[in-house]
């Protein structure tokens, strides 16, 4: 079987030959062809060039064709800013500005929409017989955050009118540019909303399920293969998100692959993740990766599984981990003895000390965020965000700092702190939010609390 073919047969909850596997290569191969994020983004030609190399490199049987979830936000006026190692973030949101009824839905031409789909058209052709090229959409919620910002959380409870055309003005969105890919050729599209695992059961039910459940049966009515992925730790929205009429879920290492790969079974939904993306990929060696991969399989593989990181793959993540992954799914790992197997984690030459530890002064407040990366990740991002508003009400009561896994002195922080999930919000040492984001009143509240 081909690629293709292996990840549309477990997309299908079917029996394959070997477990396939999907590499969530986005700014990574920028890093690949040796070019920072921003260039890569914004050509057609480098995306096309990356994601060849990527796939062939990497031993694919599915990739997206990119993973840039600001790129409907950018489109529709909102102020994004660029990195040289991940997407661009969004800085500043159009609905503080502009209402609602104004706003124009993209089109083909809006943005760098014409740069993705040249791309996605040009990828399909060259590899798509062979290999799942997925096209990634921002989902309806997460694409909600980037045009409103943090505000919608407080209007999920006293507004929710006002957030459901909101959502319904996003899913409409979400669905144009499904239609897009579609039309170009893609086999699955991945609506990516990282934010529904900020939210409680009850908000997902009253504003995400409707919506992403309609987004999936649209997908499902082109004649393609349908995800629904999500970064943090969804644990207590996983079923509800299994209800939506997907044809698989993808997950990041927050959430249990044991406890995931049963309840996608009991709702006859495939299953893909979840790599660690830091810990393992990124400062692991070639063999660790292996290991790490072996184990997963060896765990949950079966009918529907999806070997995949937890989310994007990191910009520094050294190629030679990805490589041996393939080489490994495909029973070859015999290729990668050359491959240097010293972690780059726990070196001996390794003494970066732990994050240092802010002490906490009577009548202070000092906020640490715990986070993958508020420039790349959402959920961080607007945990971040939420912090950032509530500061001026303190003065010089008030500090902050984030904390990120990307870094080894950060690692360490995190592993010292116990947090298990991120993002996570700690007030004066004290784990307060643990992957999800207070609304303005409950960070008031409990800031106040410790005041």
């Amino acid at each position: 079987m081909t690629g293709k073919k292996l990840v549309l047969a477990a997309l299908s909850g079917k029996e394959t030959p070997r477990t396939p596997w999907v590499p969530y290569a986005g700014v990574q191969t920028g890093h690949l062809l040796g070019m920072d994020a921003e260039t890569y983004l914004k050509s057609a030609d480098n995306i096309v060039a990356g994601i060849r190399k990527a796939a062939q490199t990497y031993r694919a049987d599915g990739i997206p064709v990119l993973f840039d979830i600001q790129m409907e936000a950018e489109a529709l006026g909102c102020q994004v800013k660029w990195s040289k190692n991940n997407p661009p973030s969004v800085v500043a949101h159009v609905l503080e500005t502009t209402p609602l009824a104004e706003l124009q839905k993209p089109t083909e031409t809006s943005g760098r929409y014409p740069i993705a789909l040249k791309a996605t058209e040009t990828i399909v052709k060259a590899i798509g017989n062979e290999v799942a090229v997925y096209g990634l959409v921002c989902g309806p919620f997460t694409l909600a955050l980037h045009l409103k910002g943090t505000a919608i959380f407080s209007e999920m409870n006293r507004s929710a009118d006002a957030v459901h055309a909101l959502m319904r003005f996003t899913t409409d969105v979400a669905k144009d540019l499904i239609k897009m890919y579609v039309d170009r050729g893609v086999a699955v599209v991945a609506t990516v909303d990282p934010m529904v695992s900020q939210i409680s059961p009850r908000h997902f039910t009253a504003f995400i399920t409707p919506y992403l459940t309609e987004i999936n049966e649209y997908v499902r009515s082109l004649g393609v293969k349908t995800v629904a992925f999500v970064c943090g730790d969804v644990t207590k929205n996983f079923e509800l998100l299994c209800q939506t009429h997907t044809d698989g879920i993808a997950f990041d290492e927050n959430v249990n692959l044991a406890y995931a790969r049963d309840i996608a079974k009991q709702n006859n939904v495939s299953y893909g993740g979840n790599l660690p993306l830091t810990t393992v990929m990124l400062f692991g060696s070639p063999m660790e990766n292996v290991q790490e991969a072996k184990k997963q399989i060896e765990l949950v593989g079966g009918p529907g599984y999806i070997l995949a990181p937890g989310c994007d793959i990191p910009y520094d993540t050294p190629p030679e981990n990805l490589t041996a992954i393939g080489a490994f799914v495909r029973g070859e790992f015999s290729s990668i003895d050359a491959f240097d197997a010293k972690s780059r984690l726990n070196t001996e030459e390794d003494d970066a000390p732990a994050e240092p530890v802010v002490p906490v002064e009577k009548g202070k407040i000092f906020i640490e965020i715990v986070s993958l990366d508020s420039e790349g990740c959402p959920p961080c991002q607007y945990m971040v965000e939420t912090v950032k508003k509530a500061a001026p009400a303190y003065g010089d009561a008030f500090s902050w700092k984030e904390t990120l896994i990307k870094t080894k002195p950060g690692i360490k922080r995190v592993m010292q702190l116990g947090v298990r999930n991120l993002p996570a919000m700690l007030i004066n040492n004290e784990v307060v939010f643990d992957n999800i984001i207070p609304s303005d009143e409950e960070l008031h509240a409990a800031i106040k609390k410790r005041l």
